[in-house]
Formats: C-alpha cells, sequence, structure tokens
C-alpha cells in the first residue's frame, strides 16, 4: 500500500526515522507503526534500532548485500 511503501522509503533514509516522525507522516498511531516493524522483521528483513542523544529510538532498514562467489 502507499503507506507501507512511504514507511519503508523513510526506514531506508540514511539516517534512519523516529516512531514519532513514523506517525507523523502515516497518520497511524505508535502501537500500529511498531506492529508494522514487527511484520518486517517477521519477514526477514533486519531494522537496526539506535538511540539519539535525546533519548529517541531510530529505526533503519538495513540492506543486505549480496555477494558474488
Amino acid at each position: 500500500s502507499k503507506k507501507s511503501d512511504q514507511v519503508i522509503a523513510l526506514l531506508e533514509a540514511k539516517d534512519g526515522v523516529t516512531l514519532a516522525d513514523l506517525c507523523a507522516a502515516t497518520d497511524w498511531q505508535a502501537h500500529s507503526c511498531r506492529a508494522f516493524l514487527t511484520r518486517l522483521r517477521k519477514k526477514g528483513r533486519v531494522l537496526e534500532r539506535s538511540h539519539r542523544v535525546d533519548g529517541a529510538s531510530v529505526y533503519k532498514l538495513m540492506t543486505v548485500e549480496v555477494t558474488a562467489q
């Protein structure tokens, strides 16, 4: 869906995205955003979670590099 694509694009941003930013961009509540992140993990996507200086969690979707052998 359009919102799913929007969330994935935000998660792929160089600096990642906070939960508050995801909620603002999608008009979803925090529990809905967290559920979406959980579904991505269950589908095998790798999410990195880090913390900013102000304590906010920042989520970033990691891209898996495939190397030819």
